[in-house]
């Protein structure tokens, strides 16, 4: 590995490790509560009978009973938090949940259909469930994304046709990314300014800034002479580039762009739902409704940073320090998070099934004998 290679690892797992720092010290696990006659506010760790509440003091623990309980002020843990959040809400958001996959397979499919990679939505979705599956044990969102190239590429052609180009594929996932955050961002930023008003939407104008960078950047691939340098366009770089440019440069792919980012509205629009449902389900009501969709949106960019494995730590300390900023307890921001990531997970086991499930073939193609269908 080389020293780069070894600095970008170290700064990624302290990175990483300063955000699982944050989030145990801001989120406790069980509710902490205090006396708020007392001269000074000093939070305890509290867990609640049927009777009263027990108080786990330096000095031991002390038991009150439900008279007294009711006299203190309590900021609610991440358990209690999840013990009390609604299971036919939790049920019914999971569903959409599923719905905006399908919405984000057929996206990458309109990037891969014009640039003559001939696959069904669910043959798509497939693929992409089987990558989430990935995902979970590579870093950030990237470690997920090359599993999709590699699967498409690895993919047996129909019968007469030929093997995905492998740098076709990197560029529509790599435009997919492009639209998807994009397309959150700009989501974001008008329901920011929708609730919070245009004073008060700087970070929501920051946020709009992406999608502007994302057309000018494509407007500069389509229309500026990038392959007249020659050292970006011959070579090995160019093997690699230059089919890049050739998909963005095809007459057929603003129209191909369009419907992507028509269909990346609904995927945005189906993970704010699901994230404003959480909030609804744990109980929680926001003092700031824009800062759940504007937050939202910055803890998905930074869910996308390379850390951890499944993005632990970063993410979640971006849901508790942004949805705090919507006014939510950290044991509520943290069980967003947690359920969110539990939502993931059940679509990942499901990749993983089908990825177990999926018949394999032989060198020359042909299904090996009593294998059975996928």
């Amino acid at each position: 590995m080389s020293a780069r290679g070894r600095t970008g690892k170290v700064f990624s797992w302290g990175l990483a490790i300063v955000a699982l720092a944050f989030v145990a010290w801001v989120v406790p696990v069980r509710d902490r509560c205090w006396d708020v006659r007392a001269p000074a506010t000093t939070k305890v760790a509290v867990s609640r009978q049927s009777d009263g509440c027990t108080l786990y003091l330096r000095t031991g623990d002390v038991h009150l009973d439900l008279a007294s309980c009711a006299e203190l002020r309590c900021e609610p843990g991440v358990a209690s938090t999840l013990a009390h959040a609604r299971p036919e809400v939790l049920v019914g958001l999971f569903a959409l949940y599923a719905v905006g996959t399908l919405f984000w397979a057929a996206r990458w499919r309109a990037l891969l259909a014009f640039a003559g990679v001939d696959m069904s939505v669910l043959e798509v979705w497939r693929i992409s469930t089987e990558a989430q599956a990935g995902g979970i044990l590579l870093p950030g969102g990237i470690g997920g994304d090359a599993l999709r190239v590699a699967s498409v590429v690895g993919r047996a052609p129909r019968p007469g046709g030929n093997r995905a180009p492998a740098a076709i594929v990197v560029a529509s996932v790599l435009l997919d990314r492009a639209i998807g955050l994009s397309i959150i961002a700009l989501v974001a930023a008008g329901l920011g300014i929708a609730w919070g008003g245009v004073r008060d939407g700087a970070l929501a104008f920051v946020l709009a800034a992406i999608p502007a960078g994302v057309v000018v950047g494509l407007a500069v691939l389509r229309r500026a002479p990038v392959d007249r340098i020659e050292w970006l366009v011959q070579g090995r770089l160019g093997r690699v580039v230059a089919p890049m440019l050739q998909y963005v440069r095809d007459p057929r792919a603003p129209r191909a762009i369009a419907r992507a980012v028509s269909l990346s509205v609904a995927v945005a629009m189906v993970q704010f739902a699901v994230v404003r449902g959480l909030v609804f389900a744990l109980g929680a009501e926001p003092s700031a409704e824009k800062w759940v969709y504007v937050g939202g949106a910055m803890a998905f960019i930074v869910a996308a940073i390379p850390a951890l494995p499944g993005g632990w730590g970063t993410a979640d300390a971006a849901w508790i320090f942004f949805l705090g900023l919507a006014g939510l307890a950290g044991g509520t921001a943290l069980a967003v998070s947690l359920l969110l990531r539990l939502f993931w997970y059940t679509s990942a086991i499901v990749g993983a099934v089908l990825y177990v499930a999926r018949p394999r073939t032989t060198r020359e193609g042909v299904e090996p004998a009593g294998q059975p269908p996928a």
